[in-house]
């Protein structure tokens, strides 16, 4: 993994990885700075990467350079995020809104267009510390860097322009402009861009093939009829909780989709209620919150703030009558939506309530709902959950003692998170009356159906059938990802109604979604543990206790 070259020890430091790189700048500065005074200019300029840097921070990406008036963003090093591609896109979305305000309160008087030009490119580089013990930085190297650049600079002002390489990986969440094949400097071949207009409405995941390319569920009917026996129990006024529990891919969204097909055929009174933690979410507070009450009142996250408005209210009407007011104005400063003088005046007597009041409004909605038929609350990627949300859902749990409530959870294994002490709190609780579901990876002859359920390709060879197999390792995201490769590089290809191997399927390499997958992992790991991985990974595969253990005292020595 590391990369020889100059500054000695530094150097020996870097190491090759999967990156996604953003590049911003403000479009057309030279005109901008001779219409300011040199001082209101760089005040300007400052104020621009305080926002810029902190939209950064909250997709988790790593600032590495701010030159003159842009900003060099990586995702994916120097800590690796299994949605890489997607934090950037978002990023830098949000980065094309946030800086056009500035004009009108850094600038007054002068009459300027503040925008921004975004550029995002994935691909391989080699990061690491370059320079010299006096002068150095962390920084990334490769053409996949270079291509970046160009697309920021190909971009039209407040427009965020993408490679097709990134594309690939962002396509099912985000609306798009064909922007053609670019011809950029250094680059002996056109370079295919998107701009990004936009999140589609609704869309919450990249994963999936999707298409006509589907299965049916195999390997968890034991599972799902356990979910649906206790959802048996709820139509019967008596609530349920249970927690779906397994490592990233195991098929823990797919249960719960299952799951919800079931209950939305046998009860149409039942009301299904799903909130969605964010991979960077940790530090947003109430935000799987925020995602509850938006499902509540039936709009998707990208809803504009006049849609959320006129939602919440005529849904808080509908469930209380002549008491709507309490609950609208507490929820409404939640969400952060414009609310009546009157109204507002209310929240600001109580603010040092707030919180208890939040609590309390989305406690009284869910009795509500469970006035007139069964309540799921379905709560994914709870190991990205934020404490306030925690908070809020542990206060909640009581409420399925009393109510015809089935309360569900899916989370990995990850015991120091902070949706962790909710799992924990559901345990005490409810004990043996809690649905604890474990999702195990599946055998060698389910993976094997998955594979066959997926694709039928009659000539594809065995050899790429049982390397499937192996790489996939029972996780069923893995099975999709290996297929998703072999599709995207033409391995495989559509011929009327069926799929045929191609020549191409002899060079098959890990793709980069597992790398980024593996890679998150690997990089929450202590350094001693990440050091025992990169001995093993040189053995191989298979190799005994007793000479790995040899090998890292060799190494200690």
């Amino acid at each position: 993994m590391s990369a020889q070259g100059q500054g000695g020890d530094r150097a020996a430091s870097s190491e090759r990885r999967p990156l996604t790189i953003l590049f911003a700048d403000i479009a057309g500065s030279t005109a901008i700075a001779e219409q300011l005074d040199p001082e209101d200019w760089t005040a300007l300029v400052g104020t621009a990467f305080v926002r810029l840097n902190a939209v950064a921070a909250r997709y988790g990406g790593t600032v590495a350079r701010l030159m003159g008036d842009g900003v060099l963003v990586f995702f994916g090093a120097p800590v690796a995020h299994e949605d890489d591609p997607e934090r950037a896109v978002r990023c830098g979305l949000d980065m094309a809104r946030e800086i056009p305000a500035l004009a009108a309160t850094q600038a007054a008087g002068h009459q300027i267009r503040l925008q921004i030009r975004v550029g995002i490119n994935t691909g391989p580089v080699v990061v690491g510390m370059v320079g010299t013990e006096i002068a150095h930085e962390y920084t990334a190297m490769g053409d996949a860097v270079n291509v970046a650049a160009r697309m920021q600079a190909a971009a039209p002002p407040g427009g965020v322009l993408i490679t097709a390489t990134t594309y690939r990986f962002v396509a099912p969440l985000v609306e798009v402009t064909d922007a053609g094949p670019l011809e950029l400097k250094g680059k002996t071949e056109p370079v295919q861009a998107f701009e990004v207009t936009g999140l589609r409405p609704g869309a919450v995941s990249t994963r999936g093939l999707g298409g006509d390319v589907r299965s049916a569920m195999v390997g968890r009917e034991a599972q799902l009829t356990r979910l649906r026996d206790a959802f048996a129990i709820v139509r019967a006024r008596q609530g349920r909780v249970a927690s779906i529990l397994g490592e990233p891919g195991i098929g823990k969204s797919r249960l719960l989709a299952e799951l919800r097909s079931h209950v939305e055929a046998t009860d149409p009174t039942a009301r299904w209620i799903e909130a969605r933690c964010l991979s960077y979410g940790r530090t947003l507070p109430y935000h799987l919150v925020l995602d509850l009450v938006r499902s509540v009142i039936g709009v998707a996250p990208t809803a504009d703030e006049p849609e959320v408005r006129v939602a919440l209210e005529a849904r808080m009407r509908s469930l209380f009558g002549e008491g709507w007011t309490d609950p609208y104005a507490y929820l409404g400063h939640l969400l952060s939506i414009q609310l009546a003088p009157d109204i507002r005046a209310r929240v600001a007597a109580l603010e040092i309530e707030a919180v208890k009041r939040y609590t309390a409004s989305v406690i009284s909605v869910v009795r509500a709902l469970a006035a007139s038929g069964p309540v799921v609350l379905a709560c994914e990627d709870l190991h990205w959950a934020d404490a306030a949300s925690v908070d809020v859902l542990s206060q909640l749990l009581p409420l399925a003692n009393e109510l015809p409530l089935f309360i569900l959870g899916t989370s990995r294994l990850d015991r120091e998170s902070e949706g962790w002490r909710l799992i924990s709190s559901v345990r005490d609780i409810f004990g043996d009356a809690l649905v604890e579901v474990r999702l195990d990876p599946l055998t060698v002859d389910e993976t094997r159906a998955l594979v066959a359920n997926l694709l039928r390709v009659e000539s594809l060879p065995m050899d790429t059938r049982n390397l499937i197999l192996e790489k996939a390792e029972g996780n069923p995201f893995f099975v999709e990802e290996v297929i998703r490769m072999l599709i995207d590089r033409g391995a495989i290809e559509r011929r009327d109604d069926s799929w045929v191997a191609t020549s191409a399927v002899a060079d098959i390499a890990i793709p980069d979604n597992l790398q980024g997958l593996l890679l998150a992992r690997i990089d929450r790991l202590t350094p001693e543990s990440k050091r025992t991985l990169r001995v093993a990974a040189v053995i191989g595969r298979q190799f005994g206790v007793t000479m790995l253990e040899r090998l890292l005292e060799a190494k200690t020595g």
